[in-house]
């Protein structure tokens, strides 16, 4: 693999100005696409990768190189990773000059800030149908913005529910609750069983509680043309009042309000909390640090009704729109993310989920084996069809989660009534809406 570990020229996001009027310079004459005049693809395409430094996947894109450059001998690709917190600032730089990448790994919130500026190819008519069919639809809604596709997804997770099921069965509790009231109930039995804290809501910087919020409210929008519509939610009040009420009796621990899944991880470790909420990385440093609580973790559907959407983390692929080799680019986004190089990449990987429909049919997905991360990747495998980025990207995301995190947190240790903490939290909500001037649905 060529220059992976070059060095990217960093750069101020203030010089990253103007972006619409880059791309509207960038007109076609001034592009040079790389394409010899029989068709065949030429010159350099180089991609970013974020965060996937090292083994084993230098190995797995040294061969996407190598396989890619087989089937285009005149063209050269070069694979670079960039730290996954940089990324969008070395984006934006790099489209304020001429040491553009062609093909960049990145979230649905980079991507759409980028595309808002007119940073990203609109691949809306360069990929083809088959290719746009080949994506589960969450997912490859998450690579739309403004009715327009500019990213193709690659891989992702969603979120399944963790149990220990010796602190389970000790409780006799056989089946995972699927609405409020069951959650307080079992919750209940397990910590009256174990005599330790039974359930541990992660809350992280706010966005997970947004996100359980869309959950909890199954169908019915929390936000309607930018304005928040939950304060009355007989629903979300239920959580509101459960979450509180079992703060107050110990079912839920103290520590929950540092709000980290980190946190909440140690304390399932220890054998301190048996219930929760979160990926299948989860499980990784159980199975190495307690081995006991690794086999006798069981996984299951989130923690609500059984028709209620799913939230879907996704890492895509977008092309810049400064690219200088565009038909090379396209090509190596669709060639990355087909369903042969995502089944690999999900097999090397061994926690995260492709986007493709047929790489989820491949017998490791099916038939994953008894482990609980394969009932983990199993449970996850399932929820796909429901699954869907839950909160859109939007300007005043950091204001949301902010005010979402400090007034659960509030409402958890009781300083608010869930009448009041619903009504502060809408009101927070409509602030931040009125000042960005979106007029967003969720």
């Amino acid at each position: 693999m060529k220059k992976r570990t070059k060095t990217l020229v960093s750069g101020s996001l203030a010089a990253a100005l103007s972006l619409s009027l880059i791309a509207c310079s960038n007109g076609e004459d001034d592009k040079a696409k790389g394409s010899a005049k029989d068709g065949e693809l030429s010159g350099e395409v180089t991609l970013w990768t974020a965060s996937l430094a090292g083994e084993p996947f230098d190995t797995y894109f040294k061969n996407i190189e190598k396989d890619f450059e087989k089937l285009h001998p005149k063209l050269d690709v070069v694979i670079e990773d960039v730290p996954q917190n940089e990324m969008e600032q070395k984006v934006l730089t790099s489209l304020t000059g001429d040491d553009v990448p062609d093909v960049v790994n990145l979230n649905p919130h980079y991507m759409s800030n980028i595309a808002a500026q007119g940073g990203l190819l609109d691949l809306t008519d360069a990929v083809s149908d088959e290719t746009k069919d080949s994506f589960v639809e969450g997912p490859y809604e998450s690579g739309m913005y403004d009715d327009k596709l500019y990213a193709l997804p690659w891989y992702l997770t969603t979120t399944v529910s963790w149990y220990n099921n010796d602190a389970f069965s000790k409780a006799g509790v056989s089946e995972l609750p699927t609405d409020t009231k069951g959650l307080y109930e079992a919750a209940k039995k397990v910590k009256d069983a174990t005599g330790k804290p039974s359930y541990f809501p992660v809350i992280n910087d706010g966005n997970t509680i947004m996100e359980k919020m869309v959950s909890i409210a199954n169908g019915t929008p929390i936000v309607e043309d930018g304005k928040a519509k939950f304060a009355d939610n007989k629903d979300l009040l239920e959580f509101f009042e459960a979450t509180q009420k079992m703060y107050k009796e110990g079912i839920i621990p103290q520590e929950a309000a540092e709000g980290s899944i980190k946190t909440g991880q140690e304390l399932y470790m220890a054998g301190n909390v048996s219930m929760l909420e979160g990926g299948v990385t989860f499980l990784g440093p159980i199975e190495s640090g307690a081995p006991d609580v690794y086999k006798a973790s069981k996984a299951g559907q989130p923690l609500n009704a059984d028709d209620a959407p799913v939230n879907v983390a996704v890492m895509n692929f977008a092309v810049p729109a400064k690219t200088k080799n565009e038909d090379a680019a396209v090509a190596l986004a669709e060639f990355v993310s087909n369903a042969e190089n995502q089944l690999e990449f999900a097999k090397t990987a061994g926690t995260v989920l492709p986007a493709t429909k047929k790489s989820l049919e491949d017998d490791y997905f099916k038939n994953p084996g008894d482990s609980p991360k394969a009932f983990g990747m199993l449970e996850a495998s399932k929820s796909l069809s429901r699954a869907e980025v839950l909160i859109p990207p939007t300007e005043n995301s950091a204001d949301l989660r902010t005010a979402t995190k400090n007034i659960f947190i509030q409402n958890l240790q009781g300083k608010l009534s869930p009448k009041e903490a619903l009504k502060e939290l809408a009101s927070e909500w409509n602030k931040a809406f009125e000042k960005s001037g979106e007029k967003v649905t969720f």
